[in-house]
């Protein structure tokens, strides 16, 4: 059994959306991996055509300054799922096979929903840990369909195969159990993740065993919305929530027959695009079935584009760094927020919001009270519902588990350079994101103070998290 320490659960739907005494909402999550702020129609992306998502933003609302915890996949998410920054809930880096995982004693967002009624899934990729315990069946989740790690990692010597398995690419259990194996007596050294014919096959799980194996990862992001569909089906009249976590645009790459060559993004278009034609047809599904103006779907990335890969990866314009870095191009997303009739139409707010803000932003719309001592994030239903309210005044940014930077209105300070594996006697930098997006030039050395300021903030905000 969980321990439940200073979150207090409510009985009755209230807020704003409650009080008008309307159905608990829907909750969709739309996940992606690696996706850069620069890879969608409606963020001006030259090449990727994506014009569901692009009709989302047109109903709904799309920021320009959402973040996210962190510019590597593990942690992002885990924040996202409970409301917590890396320093509170233990999960710093990328979890590899076979490691630890989210803690099971930490709330996350299908498990405050199950106790409101909510019948909750998890398509696609996982990343917080495979082993049994922290798979998400274990996290909340009725249902999950997906690969617990990157796509480009391997098979993990403690999953268990289920009966009615699927053997790929000539591959019998004998030939897997071998792999297993290998990976077990090798788990401590490099000699796992550098043999060649190990990467890049990773299990397709439901619920908590292999169901296929190596993963048929061309028609996954497909088969994904298609779970995801099914669900709402057999959700009937219960409240749902869906978190589906396509792999893509991870590398390595694959879209359908039907998206091959298709984008002049090259694959990474490809994948994209495809990506996109399935949102859309879970949108279109929601309003075919009356089930639009009670859904709240929000559509992100977990971390910026892996600049490393080059063709093979997106872009952050107008923002520097990607992946692995604290620049912008590493943690500000894309966001788009609909639910209509709730959030205006065609709005492009430029408020700070963060992924930590959405565990309690819908805790609010259901009147589930929340320990502010707890949690890191903001309930911002007055942005999204355009009206006067209390708005985020800051932004940290993390580095593992240490906080490393913070934004306060136009100012960025980072306690060491934003560069992947800059060490910690690193150069300090200050930025001001207005006048210069890019972080092109640091102004510590004319602006002294003002990152002394910001500092000294990061030091007292650190005082209420460790």
């Amino acid at each position: 059994m969980k321990i439940v320490i200073g979150i207090l659960f409510g009985f009755i739907f209230g807020a704003a959306y409650g009080q008008n005494n309307k159905a608990a909402p829907n909750i969709i999550i739309i996940f992606t991996d690696d996706q850069g702020y620069n890879d969608l129609g409606c963020y001006d992306s030259p090449n990727i055509k994506t014009p569901n998502l692009d009709r989302m933003a047109a109903n709904g609302m799309r920021f320009t300054n959402f973040y996210v915890t962190s510019s590597v996949c593990s942690p992002s998410r885990a924040s996202l799922l409970t409301g917590r920054l890396p320093a509170r809930n233990g999960v710093g880096g990328v979890l590899v096979p076979g490691q630890t995982g989210l803690a099971p004693s930490e709330i996350t967002i299908a498990e405050m929903l199950k106790d409101k009624g909510y019948k909750s899934a998890c398509y696609g990729k996982w990343h917080l840990g495979d082993n049994r315990e922290y798979l998400p069946t274990q996290q909340g989740f009725d249902e999950y369909f997906g690969i617990p790690y990157s796509n480009d990692m391997y098979i993990s010597s403690g999953q268990p195969f289920s009966a009615a398995i699927q053997f790929n690419n000539d591959y019998t259990i004998q030939k897997a159990q071998a792999e297993q194996l290998f990976v077990q007596q090798n788990l401590k050294n490099r000699s796992v993740i550098t043999r060649s014919d190990l990467k890049d096959k990773v299990p397709l799980f439901l619920n908590d065993s292999i169901i296929e194996y190596p993963a048929n990862q061309a028609t996954l992001s497909q088969r994904y919305f298609d779970k995801a569909i099914q669900f709402i089906k057999n959700a009937k009249k219960d409240p749902f929530f869906l978190f589906i976590t396509p792999a893509m645009p991870h590398i390595p790459l694959f879209a359908s027959e039907k998206f091959i060559n298709k984008s002049k993004g090259g694959l990474y278009g490809d994948a994209v695009e495809e990506i996109d034609f399935n949102v859309g047809r879970l949108l279109d599904y929601l309003r075919k079935n009356q089930l639009e103006k009670n859904t709240l779907v929000i559509f992100t990335s977990d971390n910026g584009p892996w600049l490393e890969k080059k063709e093979d990866a997106g872009s952050a314009l107008p923002f520097r760094g990607g992946k692995f870095t604290t620049y912008e191009g590493g943690v500000r997303m894309p966001c788009i927020v609909q639910w209509p009739g709730v959030i205006p139409a065609g709005k492009v707010s430029n408020q700070l919001v963060s992924s930590l803000d959405i565990f309690p932003t819908i805790a609010g719309y259901l009147n589930v009270s929340l320990a502010a001592s707890e949690i890191d994030g903001f309930d911002i239903s007055s942005v999204l519902e355009s009206k006067d309210g209390s708005k985020r005044q800051y932004i940290l940014y993390s580095t593992n588990k240490e906080i490393t930077g913070i934004r306060l209105g136009d100012w960025k300070y980072l306690v060491r350079s934003g560069e992947r594996n800059a060490p910690a006697n690193s150069s300090p930098e200050l930025y001001n994101l207005t006048t210069d997006k890019n972080e092109s030039t640091s102004l510590i050395s004319e602006y002294p103070e003002k990152a002394k300021e910001l500092a000294a903030l990061i030091q007292k905000l650190k005082k209420g998290i460790n």
